[in-house]
């Protein structure tokens, strides 16, 4: 990997903004050989921040001087707002990307007076940025002319077929509209860019939504309909600290001609600023003094006081950035990255505590609505009536934080029952519907804040399909699929209770007959009170999201209690694993008669052991093996040393495991049963 700026002086461009100055400066991260195949490109735009700093250990970002004349104070330096997210653009690039940071510090940063009315915040032209720096990257693409400054020609090696965006902060809202300005009608882009785009995904982190001032005419909402998009919202965040980033996902379920269908995310990290996910924003947003930044309410922050960053907040960004491009974007994406949205996976160990929303597509080829609580409480959104018992009467509404579109039922009950239950009917009595073609029920839902009613740290609630006839299938617990607390947030934006999703197989309601369904039953019998906001009800026929996925050991529990009463957020990878030889290994000697020998165990896996920092762990029965070695660099390969007494203890049958750090919430590759027969 290798990296590298271009930068060109700064001009009046109409391309981009009439009436300053701009630049083309961005610093570009690649493989060191490019060889001879064309690489997808990602590009990446920071978000509103001063353009020069003084100082260091932080650095004080506190003057504007450059966006308009290029130059800083005396004893400033022009602040490198691109730079921050080397973090994730190094590691992209050792996997073959060409990472594009633009700095748009030149006539857009620190800057709120953007010449049109419909654009006062520069977002539109932080999208046309965007593009006009893929219309200079294709230009070199096909024409050559690479700036010798990158050290490389980029002649026929990007690949604009497979182009990936992420925006931070206002540069969320940026890449949003890059896109939107690419793909509408009568767009000139198409043409000023040499290769026909396409967009494979888009990543947001904490973004801005529709920043435009509340008068006329009205302003547009910006969506990516049509791509893979997820959003990261950081809980405490002290700048964007309503977490409007979250709008996009609400209004971008509401459409169901959505072609081609995607799927759509959220990430909401508790714990996490604004701020630190660019190693550049070394002052911690929405405090007021060094000593205050103490800003997340309900949950414990991710960086410490004084501190000019945090590698664990980082590591949440990191996790969903690789997880979203490796999984979408390049001729050799794999899917199975995607799972680290999908709520019906377990989250990679080396993040915690982040609540997922998520949906294959909003597309009514992919998802079928069974309750919006669009209707007046009492009525299900296919205007039939619903039912509920021991509840307090349900109120259909809005969620805070959400969009108004976004209405939500508000359930609260002030003891736990059987009896106490809230029935949403797509069918009248009698009638069913036929959901065998569909693989799972889906929902969001979210605490309420209220001291009174949720008492208890969780809460939980038991799930069962209605049938037409008027049983009801087998119930599920909440618990076995998600951790439903909060909602927490920050100081200035108060509590967030932001919906994540829920994603229950509909082979977990047991043999029920799915031609013949009513509708959806909730049942308030596992936590004593509570208030939730429940929504979008929905069906989807998509089950996972690659064809030989990891999965959970339950039928998908982050944490919480697993349908067979285990607390287990633990992925199991079979594909291709087998127990290659038990092998006796004469030890080393010191030519004592006393020589002992050692047992080895080869292992074999399909896709790799990652290699890792934490230890690889060989676990027979209850008993634990750290030696190991990968056989000739072979990383499908693992070969585990353990002494022959040790092996003698062991029992024929136990369980043969392979697992990083603890054993308890770590991933396992399982092996099957140990057959000591094997042994040569």
């Amino acid at each position: 990997m290798t990296s590298a700026e271009y930068k060109f002086p700064a001009a009046m461009d109409p391309d981009v903004e009439s009436t300053q100055a701009t630049e083309l400066w961005a610093q570009v991260y690649r493989p060191e050989n490019l060889g001879d195949s064309a690489h997808p490109v990602l590009v990446f735009l920071h978000g509103n921040h001063a353009t020069c700093g003084i100082g260091t250990n932080p650095r004080k970002d506190n003057s504007c001087d450059y966006t308009r004349t290029g130059t800083c104070p005396s004893g400033y330096v022009v602040t490198p707002n691109h730079l921050g997210y080397a973090y994730v653009a190094e590691r992209l690039a050792s996997h073959g990307y060409v990472v594009v940071s633009i700095n748009a510090n030149r006539g857009i940063n620190c800057r709120n007076d953007g010449p049109s009315a419909t654009d006062p915040y520069l977002n539109f032209a932080r999208g046309r940025l965007v593009l006009k720096h893929l219309q200079k990257l294709s230009e070199w693409n096909a024409n050559g002319g690479t700036p010798a400054s990158l050290g490389v020609e980029l002649q026929g090696k990007l690949d604009f077929s497979q182009i990936g965006l992420m925006g931070h902060s206002r540069g969320g809202e940026g890449i949003r509209a890059a896109y939107n300005l690419y793909r509408e009608a009568n767009s000139t882009w198409p043409t000023k860019i040499l290769s026909p785009v396409s967009f494979r995904a888009l990543f947001e982190i904490g973004p801005v939504d529709g920043q435009l001032p509340n008068t006329t005419p009205p302003f547009p909402r910006l969506n990516a309909d049509g791509t893979v998009w997820s959003v990261l919202l950081p809980m405490c965040d002290g700048d964007v600290y309503n977490l409007q980033g979250v709008l996009p996902y609400d209004r971008m379920l509401r459409i169901p001609t959505e072609t081609p269908a995607a799927q759509k995310s959220t990430f909401t990290v508790w714990g996490a600023n604004h701020n630190f996910y660019n190693t550049e924003w070394q002052e911690v947003d929405g405090t007021s003094s060094p000593t205050d930044q103490n800003d997340c309410v309900g949950h414990a922050k991710l960086w410490e006081i004084g501190a000019i960053g945090s590698e664990s907040q980082r590591a949440t960004g990191l996790v969903g950035m690789m997880g979203l491009f490796r999984a979408n974007v390049g001729p050799n994406a794999d899917p199975k990255y995607n799972q680290v949205f999908n709520p019906m996976f377990a989250l990679p160990p080396l993040v915690k505590n982040i609540d997922r929303g998520y949906t294959d597509s909003s597309s009514s080829v992919v998802t079928t609505t069974i309750e919006d609580f669009t209707q007046p409480a009492g009525k299900n959104s296919h205007g039939t009536a619903n039912e509920q018992n021991g509840i307090d009467p349900i109120v259909h509404g809005t969620v805070p934080n959400h969009a108004d579109a976004q209405k939500a039922g508000r359930i609260s009950w002030q003891s736990a029952s059987a009896d106490a239950f809230f029935q949403t009917n797509w069918s009248v009595a009698g009638e069913g519907q036929d959901i065998s073609s569909y693989k799972t029920l889906d929902l969001r839902i979210s605490r309420q804040y209220n001291e009174t009613l949720n008492v208890a740290e969780q809460t939980s609630l038991s799930v069962q399909l209605a049938l037409a006839d008027g049983s009801v299938s087998n119930s599920v617990s909440l618990n076995s699929y998600t951790v439903l607390r909060g909602p927490v947030g920050g100081k200035r934006g108060g509590r967030h209770p932001i919906l994540q999703s829920v994603r229950i197989p509909l082979a977990d309601f047991g043999n029920v007959d799915l031609t013949k369904v009513r509708g959806v039953r909730f049942v308030f019998n596992e936590t004593a009170s509570g208030a939730i906001y429940l929504g979008n009800v929905s069906l989807s026929n998509i089950l996972t999201v690659a064809s030989t996925p990891p999965t959970l050991a339950s039928s998908g529990a982050p944490s919480g209690t697993t349908p067979g009463g285990t607390t287990s957020m633990v992925s199991h990878y079979t594909k291709g694993n087998s127990i290659k030889s038990i092998r006796h290994v004469q030890a080393p000697g010191n030519g004592a008669v006393d020589e002992t020998r050692t047992i080895e165990i080869e292992l074999e896996t399909a896709e790799n052991f990652p290699v890792r920092d934490a230890i690889p762990t060989l676990r027979i029965g209850d008993r634990e093996f750290g030696a190991s070695r990968h056989p000739n660099g072979d990383t499908r390969r693992i070969v585990f040393i353990l002494p022959e007494a040790d092996f003698a203890a062991a029992k024929n049958g136990e369980n043969v495991t392979v697992h990083y750090g603890d054993y308890e919430h770590e991933a396992h590759w399982v092996f099957g049963k140990l057959d000591k027969r094997a042994l040569r």
